[in-house]
């Protein structure tokens, strides 16, 4: 039972983006990738520092590989050879420290290859880091009132 507090939240969180996400026509997957990175890495305000530089440098790359292969017309071959790149700078980057995450980098170069539009995978995805935050914020607030009768 000790995991029935974070399960709860997660699962009415998880509810409620479904239905703003449908309602409002914001795909509702990428949010999920978002709070697994923020689980992934370490679930506290810590793994949203971790996690944002890398998420923005793996879409940016994303998009510069896709923007590329479009301005000079390229074929398979050609986009292949620009997501050898692309995958060697989003493993490269663990060298440095504020971009170490890089999982985070190559989730959301997975979410933009599948979407093609920035917009419709930074919202949920950042909207999923956010949840995770909350997700695990709200039953630390229950655990508190609990050890703190008034």
């Amino acid at each position: 039972m000790q995991l029935f507090p974070i399960s709860l939240s997660i699962g009415v969180l998880a509810g409620i983006w479904a239905y703003v996400s449908i309602t409002y026509g914001i795909l509702p997957w990428p949010c999920f990738i978002g709070w697994a990175i923020y689980f992934f890495l370490g679930a506290n305000k810590d793994a949203l520092v971790k996690a944002i530089p890398p998420v923005l440098v793996g879409l940016f790359l994303t998009w510069l590989t896709l923007f590329i292969n479009t301005a000079i017309k390229g074929n398979t071959l050609v986009l292949s050879i620009l997501v050898v790149v692309l995958a060697f700078l989003l493993t490269f980057m663990m060298n440095i420290s504020w971009l170490a995450a890089a999982p985070a980098g190559f989730a959301t170069a997975a979410i933009y290859f599948a979407v093609g539009d920035p917009v419709k995978v930074i919202i949920p995805l950042a909207a999923g880091l956010i949840l995770g935050y909350i997700s695990t914020w709200i039953p630390g607030l229950f655990a508190k009132a609990e050890n703190n009768p008034e």
